[in-house]
């Protein structure tokens, strides 16, 4: 009997030994998994979270036997902050978002990242309805495998207020020269032309990168992401100038850095500015929630006139995409692989399109148009057919951590005040840290 009794402790020790040591595996059993999931989809406030959550929701209930702890936020900086926090702690969430490009080439190094391509081969049918440029983001040179499952794209158009326009008789920019021209025009008038809600400081850094793209196209980008050029350089200097040009003057209103890009919106919205630079998800509040929906039309940002060739390059590409822990068990990534599956199924970019009056921008091919599209949608499809090419913040490229980040402060000192030498200098010493 004393025999069995030790043995039974010995059992019980070995199986507690075993629970702490899978400890940040988080399994209560080969039939049951958990996984954590930390996205910026932490509430229903745009389609892409409405309908994300919608999706894990269903699989959840489909799938009892996979519990899912979501420790997704909205805020853009509380998640940059959680994220950080958690990479830095090693507590790994199985499914984390990522936008690809140099950040995400950091946790590749790191090991917190996993390739995915073992699990794509076993899903071909999957990952071959994907649109091939959905995954330059989450590829590497001189690093085999690929890293992350798109979900979400986006693209910057330059909306007007056509009232406004047609009031005061200014012509539709073309060009950077005719947008200055019509901002002054309009600041005559007592209008304020495109203000910008940097406080959410993303905006900033998307005017760079509009710009950028308009100045240089993406490979001049990509060999300074790459070091072969230098943050102070002729190009980046040209585009800063612009920048602060703009914001002496007025053209981006006299609250600049203290606006919530949602004051941006509403200015626009209710039809007190002429002029806004957002992202095509803005047409599902535009057609709901503006003054006059038929007043708004979109177009390509104006170029630079001394640099035609680039007219056609839009800031935009793939922006949502999801990695899956390196260090997750085996069960794990079966159950995230079979969640992301599912999210990304057609039905739900269907219902993503169908809510953004068919300007959504899908990651899958083959997505069906709406049978009856909206008038500011048809004007957005037929832009953005022209495209010769899309550039995503230049920042996103660098193998540099942190650096999408420091390059928006950056530029939001420099709207505060900060020469553009000062800008600059910022930029370049946290590259070189």
């Amino acid at each position: 009997m004393k025999m069995k009794k030790i043995a039974a402790v010995l059992i019980v020790l070995m199986c507690c030994f075993a629970t702490v040591f899978a400890g940040g595996r988080q399994e209560q059993s080969s039939d049951n998994v958990t996984i954590t999931l930390l996205t910026r989809y932490g509430d229903e406030t745009d389609i892409n979270s409405r309908v994300f959550r919608k999706a894990v929701a269903a699989f959840q209930a489909e799938h009892p036997e996979i519990t899912i702890i979501d420790k997704s936020v909205t805020d853009e900086a509380q998640f940059n902050n959680l994220i950080t926090t958690d990479m830095a702690s090693g507590d790994i969430p199985t499914i984390f978002i990522t936008y690809g490009g140099g950040n995400l080439r950091g946790y590749v190094e790191s090991g917190i990242a996993r390739d995915l391509t073992p699990y794509f081969e076993q899903n071909p049918e999957w990952i071959n309805g994907f649109k091939s440029s959905m995954f330059g983001m989450l590829t590497f040179e001189g690093i085999d495998g690929v890293y992350g499952v798109p979900y979400s794209t986006y693209v910057d158009s330059l909306f007007i207020n056509g009232d406004l326009f047609d009031k005061y008789g200014i012509e539709v920019p073309t060009t950077i020269e005719e947008f200055e021209a019509a901002c002054d025009q309009f600041l005559a008038n007592g209008v304020v032309p495109m203000p910008v809600g940097d406080r959410s400081d993303f905006r900033g850094g998307h005017l760079f990168a509009l710009l950028m793209a308009k100045r240089t196209g993406p490979d001049f980008v990509k060999k300074r992401a790459s070091g072969e050029v230098s943050y102070d350089c002729p190009e980046v200097r040209d585009v800063l100038n612009t920048m602060k040009r703009w914001a002496e003057r007025g053209y981006l209103g006299n609250s600049l850095t203290t606006l919530e890009v949602e004051g941006e919106l509403q200015q626009f919205l209710g039809g007190n500015s002429a002029m806004m630079y957002r992202n095509n998800s803005v047409i599902n509040r535009i057609i709901n929630e503006s003054y006059d929906p038929s007043q708004v039309h979109t177009y390509n940002f104006p170029y630079y006139e001394d640099y035609p060739e680039y007219k056609d390059m839009w800031h935009g590409g793939s922006s949502d995409a999801f990695s899956i822990s390196a260090t997750a068990s085996e069960a794990q990534v079966q159950a995230a692989i079979e969640l992301l599956k599912y999210v990304t199924r057609m039905e739900y970019m269907e219902e993503r399109n169908a809510l953004s009056y068919g300007a959504f921008s899908a990651v899958l091919e083959g997505l069906p148009a709406l049978a009856d599209q909206h008038p500011l949608t048809e004007e957005f499809q037929n832009n953005i057919a022209n495209a010769s090419g899309m550039l995503v913040e230049p920042a996103e490229y660098d193998t540099v951590q942190g650096l999408e980040s420091v390059t928006r402060t950056a530029i939001q000192a420099m709207w505060a005040g900060e020469s553009v030498d000062s800008t600059i200098r910022t930029i370049v010493s946290a590259r070189e840290f």
